[in-house]
């Protein structure tokens, strides 16, 4: 795959592609390793619920026995692609993952996943895996705040943006160029879905929108990396995730203190089990209730 001159690098390919573990603040790579230690205990307590388990059904079902990648909890292996899709429906059952509150994003659930499921097939380093959810962090946040308010009200950010999230990770594993991780973005935007319409009735569409956008963004990346094209302005072309997903896009939001604002250190964890929104008042209860 040849880059096209005429067409410009986004700075956001350019910084997946090349974000070294060492680029990382010592503080910022603090609080991914605690968030990775969080994810853990999130996929976990997952990974028995209902939803969880006919995904995970499927995954192994699907995908090849005795894989590289652990399905996690469930004493099996698989695919990288059927991991990445079971353990990141299991990272968002329980209400803990963690969050961004201004991209209205968890990242975890949709990049730890994707990102274990290919460290281990492929024997990455500690710091390589690392490097890589700094990158889907960085990516899937701005995506997020790009896409602002008006998405959110009928998509789930976490599910599109994270699809976005999960090919960075995933192409900054496999060491894709900045023009392949543009691709790669493009694959991944076309992909981005997940709508809001099940709340209505308690479906579990929820579980398969982070799975679907691990599985994508998975997917996204390796086709990049073999040669694949995708769409080279995904984030604001005509046709573009602007376009179709948001009235009050941002654009600068997707550079905006590119390595110097590390998005990853604003991303904190839940001290209860339910939406974020609900946080102040639960603390409000539980302040009322031990003082009286």
């Amino acid at each position: 795959m040849k880059h096209d001159p005429q067409v410009s690098i986004h700075p956001l390919a350019q910084f997946a592609a090349t974000l070294r573990w060492d680029d990382v603040p010592a503080a910022v790579q603090q609080r991914a390793e605690d968030l990775w230690v969080d994810w853990f205990g999130s996929v976990l307590a997952g990974q028995g619920a209902r939803p969880v388990q006919s995904i995970t059904r499927f995954a192994l079902s699907q995908g090849l026995a005795g894989g590289p990648s652990e399905v996690l909890g469930q004493d099996a292996a698989t695919s990288p692609m059927m991991a990445a899709l079971a353990n990141a429906a299991a990272s968002h059952v329980a209400e803990q993952d963690d969050v961004h509150n201004g991209s209205v994003f968890h990242p975890a659930a949709v990049v730890f996943p994707p990102a274990l499921a290919v460290a281990q097939s492929i024997g990455a380093s500690g710091a390589e895996l690392m490097a890589a959810c700094v990158a889907g962090y960085e990516v899937g946040i701005r995506v997020g705040e790009f896409l602002g308010r008006s998405h959110y009200r009928i998509f789930h950010t976490t599910a599109t943006a994270g699809t976005l999230a999960a090919a960075a990770a995933v192409g900054r594993l496999l060491g894709l160029t900045p023009a392949q991780m543009q691709h790669a973005f493009g694959s991944a935007g076309t992909q981005s879905a997940g709508l809001w319409e099940f709340l209505r009735t308690g479906a579990d569409s929820k579980q398969l929108h982070t799975a679907h956008a691990a599985a994508a963004g998975l997917m996204s990346a390796y086709l990049a990396k073999d040669g694949f094209t995708g769409a080279q302005d995904i984030f604001t072309g005509p046709q573009g995730l602007a376009a179709g997903m948001s009235t009050d896009a941002d654009p600068t939001r997707l550079t905006d203190g590119l390595g110097t604002r590390w998005a990853t250190a604003e991303t904190s964890f839940k001290w209860h089990a339910s939406c974020r929104h609900t946080h102040p008042a639960a603390d409000a209860l539980l302040q009322v209730m031990q003082d009286h």
